[in-house]
């Protein structure tokens, strides 16, 4: 039995993989400066660039970066982050991060639900 709850190994794991990617789309792909791209994802522009640098969030990206579905999530996110849209975008990390779990899951690697999937899963 373990006292990990789900959402530290998503934490430590899955969302600085995807913030990485967020970061890597935002400079690369729509062209904003570094200190932009740091502003509208509420972090450090030191960060951004460590995301980019593969200083930070490599350990499961290249396997999200392989998953067309969590790859559209994501890209979807960017664009809402890029555009600026006033919509509360903090619950995609939800979203994206349960996303990351099924794609870990397909490649052997089991993290268990957190309360929000847990609640999705009794709604259905």
């Amino acid at each position: 039995m373990s006292i990990t709850p789900p959402c530290e190994i998503s934490v430590k794991e899955i969302l600085p993989a995807v913030r990485s990617i967020i970061a890597t789309k935002l400079v690369k792909e729509k062209g904003l400066p570094l200190y932009e791209a740091a502003k509208k994802m509420g972090i450090t522009p030191a960060a951004v660039a460590n995301y980019m640098n593969k200083k930070r969030g490599n350990s499961v990206r290249e396997l999200i970066e392989h998953d067309k579905k969590m790859m559209e999530m994501i890209s979807d996110f960017v664009e809402k982050v890029y555009l600026g849209t006033n919509e509360d975008l903090s619950n995609y990390y939800c979203m994206l991060c349960s996303e990351g779990k099924k794609v870990l899951k397909r490649s052997g690697i089991d993290v268990p639900l957190c309360a929000y999937e847990s609640s999705l899963m009794l709604k259905q």
